[in-house]
């Protein structure tokens, strides 16, 4: 990303409430990817409300593999009851 350009935010992810939005940010922070949220409700209740997560559209292509990278490492294996050391 360009210091001082004016890109344009695409919306990447609508998350139910602030958790889920810190989350998604977060991954995708930690993965060297811009990100912002936008909070959807009112200011005063936002832990409840949904959050739309934004990057800039010239990363949105790398912002979406992290995602489904990260979708695929949480789904359950073939075989996996969810119990470990069983």
């Amino acid at each position: 990303m360009r210091k001082g350009s004016r890109e344009r935010w695409v919306l990447l992810y609508s998350a139910a409430d602030a958790m889920e939005g810190n989350i998604v940010l977060n991954l995708l922070r930690e993965a060297g990817v811009h990100a912002m949220p936008r909070p959807q409700g009112h200011i005063y209740v936002q832990w409840t409300s949904p959050v739309d997560i934004l990057v800039p559209q010239e990363e949105m292509e790398r912002a979406q593999q992290v995602l489904n990278e990260a979708k695929e490492a949480a789904e359950p294996k073939e075989g996996d009851n969810g119990h470990y050391g069983e």
